[in-house]
């Protein structure tokens, strides 16, 4: 696998709506230390325009998630305009 591919999928997820209308929301960690942080994976977006959200946690990193997300993101928006 192109190690760019991650990267590339994740700039066209963002580009699948327009800018400003839609709010990533990520659960950071509560507590800074020395140790390293457990981060969770889940990503929520909000479609603010429609006010339908989207959260997905299957994969293990946010960017993964995000991905999911946006695309059925997207589907719902798709599907509430029609």
């Amino acid at each position: 696998m192109n190690a760019d591919f991650p990267s590339q999928i994740y700039a066209a997820a963002q580009q699948l709506f327009p800018e400003g209308t839609v709010e990533t929301q990520v659960t950071l960690p509560a507590v800074f230390s020395a140790e390293p942080a457990v981060i969770d994976p889940a990503v929520r977006l909000v479609h603010t325009p429609t006010g339908i959200a989207v959260a997905c946690r299957d994969f293990p990193s946010q960017t993964e998630n995000y991905i999911a997300a946006a695309l059925r993101l997207r589907i719902a928006c798709d599907k509430h305009a029609a």
